[in-house]
């Protein structure tokens, strides 16, 4: 790298005029100013001459000095894994390192100015990064450009650069640069990976929050569509605006544990409508920092299934009353409960008179209308604690919970009798209408037994004795407690 101050033109006038000037006064003064004075300069001339021998000396030591550096930070330079250059006033490039040069395929004995400055940066690149440089003043400043080798090959460039006081328009400013190919490069693939996670998050139902300790920090487009909120309102909440009370606390202790398993919770949107939803979270490192990744699955059409399938299990399929199995489940809860409780309470076996002549007569399809029609006869003089069941057939039973005398069941056998017989079914414009009759049998429990299948028997023994004694009526199962009385 050449010196400085051999390049500079200001330097070589000052050298010179020092070097007159002292040539002046230690001996070309007399052949001036004449005799008078040529003694006086004669006195000065020893100390005059050591001066200026001194001070030219150390100009010239200053100068190799200078000439030492500036070739100790020319190879230096050379010696740097990246290219080192200067960019002068005019946006041209004054120097660039030789392992540089030979990276990217230039070379300063066989390449002119212009030639070099193309196989670097154009034009316009230099003067942007001058101007850049320049606003800095002083500090170092990058910039990411791309280059296109000799070769053809298309790298990428990371320009790290500071501008020489003075920070004038016509300052020099010095640039490294490092070949960043590699790290763009992966940098790129993480960024598309990156897309590919989000646009896929975003594709899918399940909304997703990244959540701190509860406060929400980034969610896809999924959980805007299920809790009804903007994105950012959504970066407002906490697991309180989005979950309901009731199973609050059940998902902040799942996520202070770091609970990793699946569970069901309910939810509430913007509108504060609930869904039941499953939850699944997960704790993850991102950054150097631990937070939350959790998926809201809605569930509420699974839950309608399985309500669905409970329901078609638990009851019949023509009038959704109770079936046989449901029936049996809650008698067992009601003795259990009674004999807790040390209540009573009546079980009622309810059959249809004449049934099987209408449906032999007039087909299934009148018979089935028939049956819905007392079943919804049937359910509205009930209480909601009290079940109706259809266990078979034209067969009904009733489970009146808290009826401790007879005197209480018989009330609600009427209420049940009268219902039936208010008005005959309408069972369309080409059929005539069926007035509806039932025989029902009461057994009181414990009074008439303790077991579910001698609560039944007794039940059934007094639903017939009903039907011997004319129909439409209802009678009381014997009692061992009578008999022996």
């Amino acid at each position: 790298m050449p010196g400085p101050f051999l390049e500079n033109r200001y330097f070589v006038a000052l050298l010179i005029f020092w070097c007159l000037l002292g040539i002046w006064l230690c001996g070309g003064a007399h052949v001036v100013l004449g005799t008078t004075e040529t003694l006086m300069v004669s006195s000065a001339f020893p100390s005059s001459v050591v001066f200026f021998v001194l001070t030219g000396l150390g100009m010239i030591g200053l100068h190799l000095i200078v000439r030492r550096n500036a070739r100790a930070r020319a190879r230096f330079f050379a010696r740097l894994p990246g290219l080192v250059f200067r960019i002068d006033k005019d946006g041209l490039i004054e120097f660039a390192s030789e392992q540089g040069l030979d990276w990217i395929g230039a070379n300063l004995a066989t390449d002119s100015r212009p030639d070099l400055r193309d196989h670097i940066l154009d034009h316009a690149s230099l003067i942007n990064l001058r101007e850049n440089a320049i606003s800095a003043q002083g500090e170092i400043t990058v910039a990411e450009l791309p280059l296109t080798t000799k070769e053809h090959e298309q790298r990428w460039l990371r320009v790290q650069m500071r501008a020489l006081p003075p920070y004038t328009s016509d300052c020099q400013i010095d640039c490294i640069v490092w070949d960043i190919t590699e790290l763009v490069r992966e940098r790129n693939l993480r960024r598309e990976s990156q897309t590919r996670l989000e646009t896929m998050a975003n594709l899918s139902n399940e909304a997703l929050f990244l959540h701190d300790s509860g406060k929400c920090v980034d969610a896809n487009n999924a959980a805007e569509r299920m809790f009804g909120y903007g994105r950012n309102a959504l970066l407002n909440l906490s697991a309180a605006d989005i979950i309901s009370s009731e199973t609050l606390p059940t998902v902040t202790d799942n996520i202070q544990s770091g609970y990793d398993k699946p569970y069901e919770a309910m939810a509430k949107r913007h509108d504060g409508s609930q869904f039941p939803c499953e939850i699944n979270g997960r704790n993850v490192l991102i950054d150097g920092k631990t937070l939350r990744l959790t998926s809201f699955r809605d569930i509420t059409e699974r839950r309608t299934a399985e309500e669905q399938i409970r329901f078609q299990a638990n009851h019949d399929a023509l009038t959704s009353l109770p079936n046989r199995y449901l029936f049996m489940d809650r008698l067992t809860f009601a003795i259990k409960l009674s004999k807790r409780r040390r209540e009573c309470f009546a079980l009622m076996y309810i059959d249809l008179d004449g049934f099987k002549t209408l449906n032999d007569t007039r087909g299934h399809i009148i018979g089935d209308k028939v049956l819905r029609d007392v079943a919804a006869r049937l359910s509205a003089k009930l209480r909601d604690v009290d079940t109706v069941a259809r266990i078979g057939g034209d067969e009904f039973t009733v489970i009146l919970s808290g009826s401790e005398t007879p005197e209480d069941a018989e009330i609600v056998a009427n209420k049940l009798k009268d219902a039936l017989t208010s008005s005959p079914v309408d069972l369309g414009p080409d059929e005539a209408p069926y007035l509806v009759t039932a025989s029902i049998g009461i057994s009181l429990y414990p009074d008439h037994a303790e077991t579910i299948d001698e609560l039944i028997s007794a039940a059934d023994d007094a639903m017939y004795m009903a039907k011997k004694n004319g129909r439409n009526t209802f009678r009381f199962a014997t009692t061992k407690r009578s008999e022996n009385s």
